[in-house]
């Protein structure tokens, strides 16, 4: 008896897939799951049962259904008495695919049931006499084309044929069967209530277990050959190849009182067993050393809950969790990126969530700083050892409650803190954190970056300040001496980033340009962008310096990318490279630049990290999938370790990424059919997948219609999967689609044969091994077929022969008079088409130009007054509670009411203003040439024509009143800002209590 071709699957992804060992951070870092639930489909909120099918599939147990993932929709199966063919049990314990690619169900309450997915239908499987319900617990092949059974009344044996053969005449046996494992020497492994029991060439065998150890929940073969165990109640076992007795797995307390409830391999050495109410022991295959994967309720990234249930390895490498909770997947980790978030409910973890900058030590520790405050020291294996507070009743001794933006630790061990505030130090011997007196400078000037040099020096960058050098004492006690204080003309004084260049060169980033300064002649080189220039620094606000293995200068913009510098021309001028957008980079805000121990280049950005080849200067950007969770990582929040990990702090926490290369994700997912339709009936799936050659797909005259939707299983990102398909004989090239429509609909084909080719990719476009291809033939309707075509014809060109030469006679006599009938008509369109552009650009009710209309000729004239730099200024008014109007006197008397204000506007409107009604109650004026002071004129003038303007209703009449924001061009505004600015002074003027006149700021 030979293994399993699950087994054999299994072994393969396992021989390819990357050894990972115990990480240094792994104490801190998160597990990072993508959690599934009711909101995204699936029929129960408690996944029982996990398996993956042959044609990619993910097929989920629930204890309400059955449901199968496409990476995109769940497609859920339930109990329905009344319908044959429908799932037999929603409870769904377990289940299994067959060495011939059949699904079984295993339920709860309702027996045996097998998937025929030609048909889309459940066929029950009875294992006893008199249709008495079985519980099954767990199925495995036998590797003759049969299956073993487990259940709460004992082991049976399915084979090929179909006979069912019950092994409970022993006694062991009958108690209950847990799980079962077919190891790859053909061996059976029976876990039961009462213990573990080997089957070997039908010879029962009692394995001796400790004593604590009770009934057994579940049992795996790793790569190596050794046979773990999970127990009820009393944690997890293993036992060695050529051993006799198991060897118990030390995971902490925990095993005295949880039970493992599944075990799956999620590396090459790593087993991860999921217990009932300790979440995930992640164990490492030869160290036994455990991580524990708890559900943690502040983070929605973690796993969904601690009781799991079922545990699955997928094709690519991905781990599929079961949960009270929910589904939970953790994608595939090649090991290089770590996220530890803050905030968390762990005692070791960071004090708060938000990371504003990160200082690793010269004891390979890690100073965190956040933006509310305070400060960690952090060990990468201990986690948080020390926490500074902030405390605003000690400004000279404490952390005043502002965020610190940068961090510096000098060659004696004190560590220096900026902040909004002032400088602080911390004494290493003492601990004792002071204000720190840089000669010259303000003590309590806000300090906006650090930088201690290999020379000694420790630099200052002010917010508003510029730039100080000092060389510190042997401690903050100690008078520093000055190196560099006020005088510097940098070109701008607000001072992001310090970086020591070669020799006397220090290198500056400001709000406003890049700085070079020769410390030895205290001149500054002002290095500005220039638009016009494609080789100049791409922008102004440079929040990121650093020198890679070549001593090439990196520089990292807010709003312009990276840029490296790759010499000077002839006259001296600086010349740059840049890194955008157009080479991949997910963001043009960056904010940190790192360089890891192998001399990659980490980009961290307002959209995620990517790494960049120093050489060819080609980006890779790092998302979720490869482990990177955060998203908004932060200007200057960046370093690297002793080991070369590049750290970046971001909005949530920091992420840590090792030296290395990230594996190009080359799973090639397989491309299946989700949905089907001829005729707008739905067709059952299943044969045209997996099936190389699948009969044509058959469109009679009467369902002369095809939609196909399909999907490339890969389930790491599945947003980035991308889409095309082509039906050969109808189109001429390939038809690119996108995720969210995934669909190939084609109506009223001409007779014939055709081939449906469908296509998809990886989340990186890999290319999927084989297209699907799905051939479909229309047959025609009774008359496409040749002889009535033919004779069809014939009568037409007969028909035709004798009504042109009448029609020929006929339009003789009628020429004269269709010459003057269409001199009328032309006439009259002319004339319709004057009135029909009327209508199209004016408001029926006020005559008031219309919103189309107003907001294209608006766009026209504000683009002109930015071009010739002349004001223009637009006012917005607004009815004040025009619906108490409509609500008391009626939409005529509201009509009225807007028909006065629109006349009220245009009476009031020079020639080259423009008026129109914008919304229900709300009319716009631009007058160009015309600045804020004139247009508040203006509409005051309006508002008060219209507070004095009576409506007659009944014998009185009614007044209205209106509230007007204006707003003037900026030079830097389209239509879009001056609106918005416009609407948001009408908001002022509403606030503060309507019938008035509110102006925008001017800046």
């Amino acid at each position: 008896m030979g293994p399993s071709w699950a087994a054999i699957g299994l072994s393969l992804f396992l021989a390819v897939m990357p050894a990972r060992a115990m990480e240094r951070w792994d104490g801190l870092a998160t597990t990072v799951f993508q959690n599934y639930g009711r909101n995204q489909g699936i029929p129960h909120p408690v996944p029982t049962a996990l398996v993956q099918d042959r044609d990619g599939f993910l097929w989920v147990g629930t204890q309400g259904g059955l449901t199968r993932w496409d990476g995109y929709r769940f497609t859920a199966y339930r109990a329905n008495p009344g319908i044959d063919g429908s799932l037999h049990d929603d409870w769904v314990e377990t289940l299994h695919v067959d060495e011939a690619g059949r699904l079984w169900v295993g339920g709860g309450a309702g027996g045996l049931a097998r998937y025929d997915k030609q048909t889309d239908r459940f066929i029950p499987v009875p294992l006893r006499t008199g249709g008495e319900r079985t519980h099954i617990g767990a199925i495995a092949d036998d590797g003759a084309g049969g299956l073993w059974v487990g259940s709460d009344k004992g082991l049976y044996h399915l084979d090929e044929a179909g006979t069912i053969t019950s092994l409970n005449s022993e006694g062991r046996l009958a108690t209950g069967v847990r799980t079962l494992l077919r190891d790859r020497d053909g061996t059976l492994w029976i876990g039961t209530t009462g213990g573990l029991v080997r089957n070997r060439d039908g010879a029962l065998v009692d394995m001796v277990l400790p004593a604590e150890a009770a009934g057994v929940s579940a049992l795996l073969q790793d790569p190596d050959g050794r046979i773990w165990i999970g127990t009820r109640r009393r944690g997890l076992f293993v036992l060695d190849t050529g051993a006799d007795r198991p060897r118990a797995v030390d995971t902490g307390p925990a095993p005295l009182t949880w039970t493992v409830s599944s075990l799956t391999m999620a590396g090459p050495q790593e087993v991860w067993a999921g217990s009932r109410g300790a979440g995930i022991w992640a164990v490492d295959t030869n160290s036994l050393r455990v991580k524990p994967i708890r559900h943690d309720r502040t983070l929605p990234a973690s796993l969904s809950h601690d009781d799991v249930w079922a545990l699955l390895t997928d094709d690519a490498g991905s781990v599929w969790v079961g949960t009270t909770g929910g589904l939970s997947y953790h994608a595939h980790d090649p090991g290089l990126v770590s996220t530890i978030f803050g905030a968390t409910f762990a005692a070791d973890g960071l004090s708060a969530a938000d990371v504003l900058s990160v200082l690793p030590t010269r004891d390979d520790r890690l100073w965190l700083s956040y933006f509310n405050g305070g400060a960690d020291l952090v060990d990468p294996a201990a986690g948080r050892i020390l926490a500074l507070k902030p405390d605003a009743a000690r400004p000279d001794s404490a952390l005043p409650p502002d965020g610190i933006p940068s961090l510096a630790e000098d060659k004696e061990g004190t560590v220096y803190f900026g902040t909004g505030r002032g400088l602080y130090s911390r004494d290493p011997a003492t601990g004792i954190l002071s204000l720190y007196k840089v000669p010259g400078r303000n003590p309590r000037a806000s300090t906006q970056s650090l930088s201690y040099d290999e020379h000694g020096v420790l630099w200052v960058g002010g917010e508003e300040d510029g730039v100080w050098g000092v060389i510190p004492g042997r401690s903050p006690a100690d008078t520093a001496t000055p190196v560099l204080t006020q005088g510097i003309r940098l070109s701008d004084t607000g001072v992001n980033v310090i970086k020591r260049g070669h020799g006397d060169d220090l290198w500056v980033g400001t709000r406003d340009g890049l700085n070079r300064i020769d410390l030895a002649t205290r001149t500054v080189e002002h290095i500005a962008t220039d638009p016009a220039d494609p080789q100049s620094l791409p922008g102004r606000f440079v929040v990121g310096l650093l020198f890679d293995r070549r001593g090439r200068l990196w520089i990292s913009t807010f709003g312009n990318g990276v840029a490296v510098m790759t010499g000077r021309d002839g006259d001296g001028k600086p010349r740059f490279q840049r890194v955008g957008l157009e080479q991949g980079l997910p963001h043009v805000n960056v904010g940190s630049l790192q360089m890891d121990g192998a001399g990659t280049i980490w980009v961290g950005t307002d959209d995620g990290l990517a790494m960049v080849d120093p050489d060819s200067l080609a980006v890779r950007p790092v998302r979720r999938a490869d482990g990177a969770a955060l998203v908004d990582y932060v200007a200057g929040a960046g370093a690297t370790t002793q080991e070369g990990e590049a750290l970046f702090g971001a909005l949530g926490g920091f992420t840590v990424a090792r030296p290395g290369t990230l594996p190009p994700w080359r799973f090639r997912p397989p491309i299946v059919v989700t949905d089907l339709r001829v005729g707008g009936v739905p067709v059952p799936i299943g044969r045209y997948n997996g099936n190389k050659a699948p009969e044509p797909l058959v469109l009679t005259p009467e369902t002369n219609s095809l939609a196909v939707e399909f999907a490339a299983l890969d389930y790491s990102s599945p947003e980035r999967n991308r889409y095309a398909y082509r039906l050969d004989g109808f189109d001429r090239d390939w038809v690119e689609t996108d995720v969210n429509r995934r669909l190939a609909v084609y109506t009223n084909l001409s007779p014939g044969d055709y081939t449906l080719h469908l296509r998809g990719t990886n989340r990186d476009g890999v290319a999927a091994e084989h297209d699907l291809v799905l051939p479909v033939r229309v047959l025609p309707a009774r008359y496409q077929q040749r002889w009535v075509q033919g004779l069809w014809l014939a009568l037409m060109l007969a028909l035709v022969f004798a009504l042109v030469r009448w029609r020929t006679a006929l339009l003789r006599r009628q020429q004269t008079v269709l010459k003057q009938q269409i001199a009328d008509h032309t006439a009259d369109l002319r004339a319709a088409n004057e009135m029909l552009e009327r209508l199209a650009m004016t408001d029926p009710l006020t005559g008031c130009a219309n919103r189309r209309h107003f907001m294209q000729r608006a766009a026209e004239m504000v683009a002109l007054a930015n071009r010739h730099g002349t004001p223009l200024t637009l006012a917005v008014l607004d009815l004040d509670e025009f619906k108490r109007v409509n609500d008391t006197h009626g939409h005529p008397v509201g009509d009225a009411v807007l028909v006065m204000a629109g006349r009220i506007l245009t009476g009031h409107m020079r020639s080259t203003d423009m008026v129109g009604r914008v919304g229900g109650e709300e009319f716009a004026l631009l007058m160009p040439h015309t600045g804020a002071d004139g247009a508040l004129l203006l509409a005051n003038r309006l508002r008060e024509a219209v507070e004095t303007t009576r409506v007659p209703v009944g014998e009185d009449g009614i007044g209205v009143t209106a509230s007007i924001g204006v707003a003037e061009l900026r030079p830097d505004d389209d239509l879009d800002g001056l609106y918005a600015r416009a609407d948001a002074a009408l908001y002022a003027a509403k606030q503060a209590g309507r019938n008035r006149v509110s102006v925008a700021p001017a800046q």
